[in-house]
C-alpha cells in the first residue's frame, strides 16, 4: 500500500484525493502462491478551485459569489469572466452532488454493518470480508428491508468459494495408503483411531495401522491400544526402509493408516526426515492435520513449511475447542484449490469426526447467537 500511495503522490502530487482502494491476488498456480496486489484509484482537481477549503451546502453560494468577484475584477472581457464563473459553478454543483451521493451511500450501507462486524468477530480476515460483501445490493430498499435475503447471499458466496470437499476413498481393489502429517498437539493419533474405527466397524474394511511417531512413546502406546480394541494389526517403523517393508507386508489390506510424528514447522531437519519417509511409496495419500484453534498466520506458516511433503488434503481438528471457524475459511480462501477432508469435534472415538460440509461450516459462521 505504501508503494501504491507513493506512485499516486509522484504521479498526481500531494493534492491527489484517494477515491477507492482494494487488495486482490494475482497469478499463482491453481490459486496457490498468488501475489498480493494493491489497487488505488485517485484523482486531482486541476482547476483553481481545488485550493478552496471546506466547501459545503451552506457556503456554496458564497464561494460562487467570491469566485465571480475575483474573476470580474481582472482586466479581462466580461464575457470571458462570465464564462469562467459558469464553468466553476457547474464544477461546484457537481462536487455538491458527489458529496450528497456519498452521504446517501454511507447511509444505505448501514444494513451490512452487522454482517461485516459478525464476520470480523469470527476472525475472518478483513480482505476476505470485503470480498464476500462486495457488490451486495445495498441501495435496494426491498432487499434491505429483508435481512434474510442478504444473509442468504452471503451464505451462497461462502459456499461457492469452498466447494472442494473429499474424504478418503477406499477402492474395491487394491490397498489405500494414507499418511497423516502436521505439527505437535493437533490430534493426529486420535483422528487416525476414529477413522480406523469407521472403516473397520462401520464399513467392514480390512485395515492396518503404522506408527512412525517414535519421538513420543505415549503416542505409540495409544495407537496400540486402539489397534487392540479394533482387532487390527499395527506396525512400528523407525526408518523409511521399515515403512516400505510394512506397506508390502499389509498390501492385502483395504486401507493402511500411517501416523507420523508431530513436527515443528521451523525444524528443517525434521521436515526433511518426514519428506524422506513419505517418498518410499508414491501412492501414499497425505493429509495435513491442523487445529481449528490455530491462529491464521500460524496456520499459513505451517502449510507453507509442510508443503515439501505435498499434502493433498486438509483435516481440521478441535472444532469443539473454539467458538469460531475463521481460521478454516481464511485458509481455504487463501488456497482455493485445496481440498478439505474431515473435521473433528471432540475426543470420543469414533463418533466425533465427520466429512467436512461447507453448508454446516457456513451456518456455524453466520450464526447470530453469541
Amino acid at each position: 500500500m505504501q508503494e501504491a500511495m507513493a506512485q499516486v503522490k509522484n504521479g498526481l502530487g500531494r493534492d491527489a484525493v484517494i477515491l477507492h482502494t482494494r487488495r486482490y491476488r494475482k497469478g499463482g498456480i491453481a490459486g496457490f502462491f498468488g501475489k498480493e496486489m494493491v489497487e488505488v484509484m485517485a484523482a486531482v482537481d486541476s482547476s483553481p478551485l481545488h485550493s478552496i477549503p471546506n466547501i459545503n451546502n451552506a457556503n456554496l453560494s458564497q464561494v460562487i459569489k467570491a469566485v465571480s468577484g475575483d474573476q470580474t475584477n481582472q482586466a479581462s472581457p466580461t464575457v470571458q469572466a462570465d464564462s469562467k464563473v459558469s464553468i466553476m459553478h457547474n464544477e461546484l454543483t457537481n462536487m455538491k452532488q458527489m458529496l450528497e451521493q456519498l452521504l446517501v451511500r454511507s447511509t444505505s450501507e448501514k444494513p451490512t454493518t452487522y454482517w461485516h462486524q459478525l464476520l470480523l468477530n469470527n476472525e475472518i480476515e478483513p480482505a476476505v470480508v470485503e470480498h464476500i460483501l462486495q457488490g451486495l445490493p445495498l441501495d435496494n430498499s426491498t432487499i434491505n428491508s429483508n435481512p434474510e435475503i442478504i444473509k442468504q447471499m452471503i451464505f451462497d458466496r461462502f459456499c461457492n468459494h469452498f466447494r472442494n470437499v473429499d474424504g478418503i476413498n477406499v477402492q474395491p481393489v487394491g490397498c489405500k495408503k494414507v499418511a497423516f502429517i502436521g505439527p505437535t498437539g493437533v490430534g493426529k493419533t486420535t483422528t487416525i483411531a476414529k477413522l480406523a474405527a469407521q472403516f473397520t466397524l462401520s464399513q467392514g474394511y480390512k485395515a492396518a495401522l503404522i506408527a512412525s511417531d517414535t519421538y513420543r512413546i505415549a503416542a505409540v502406546e495409544q495407537l496400540k491400544t486402539y489397534a487392540d480394541i479394533l482387532n487390527i494389526p499395527i506396525e512400528i517403523v523407525y526408518v523409511p526402509e521399515d515403512l516400505k517393508n510394512a506397506l508390502i507386508k499389509h498390501k492385502d489390506k483395504n486401507i493402511i493408516l500411517i501416523d507420523t510424528a508431530g513436527r515443528s514447522p521451523s525444524n528443517e531437519e525434521q521436515m526433511k526426515e518426514l519428506q524422506t519417509l513419505l517418498t518410499v511409496d508414491s501412492t501414499i495419500e497425505t493429509h495435513l492435520v491442523l487445529s481449528a484453534t490455530t491462529k491464521y498466520k500460524d496456520a499459513l506458516e505451517i502449510i507453507q513449511k509442510f508443503s515439501v511433503c505435498s499434502p493433498e488434503k486438509l483435516i481440521f481438528t478441535k472444532l469443539d475447542e473454539t467458538s469460531n471457524v475463521g481460521t478454516i475459511f481464511n485458509v481455504l480462501y487463501q488456497y482455493p484449490g485445496v481440498t478439505l477432508s474431515y473435521l473433528t469435534t471432540g475426543q470420543n472415538v469414533p463418533e466425533d469426526i465427520e466429512l467436512a460440509n461447507s453448508h454446516k461450516l457456513v451456518q456455524r459462521l453466520l450464526r447470530e447467537e453469541p
